[in-house]
């Protein structure tokens, strides 16, 4: 495993908010400083601040983000990652992901790029 993986995480860039809601806003990007982005891939922060569970869907532009963010049911898999209320995740993807985030009612996602955990 990489070194930098190691580390506590270091912000690589500026905070962004999905504001996660009934309906899955269009995707958006958290993008890391010029200095850091021949890195293809990195670690983001993401904190979710309400009392609601996100259904966090990315991909490689706005309109698929926004697709992916689908709440999973019995019997009907998602790709969209769930964040419970409260939770403070680290994950890897690609520097060029979009993000957006389905949720119950207005719930507030902190996303932050940077590397660490």
């Amino acid at each position: 495993m990489s070194t930098n993986s190691q580390i506590a995480f270091n912000p690589q860039g500026q905070t962004v908010v999905v504001a996660a809601s009934g309906t899955a806003p269009t995707g958006v990007q958290a993008p890391v400083y010029e200095k850091f982005n021949p890195q293809a891939t990195g670690q983001y922060r993401f904190v979710n601040s309400g009392t609601n569970t996100v259904f966090l869907g990315t991909g490689p532009t706005a309109a698929l983000a926004q697709a992916a963010a689908v709440a999973p049911v019995a019997g009907t898999p998602s790709d969209a990652i769930v964040l419970v209320p409260g939770a403070i995740e680290i994950l890897r993807f690609n520097k060029d992901t979009f993000f957006s985030g389905l949720a119950a009612a207005a719930t507030t996602l902190y996303v932050t790029p940077g590397q660490g955990i």
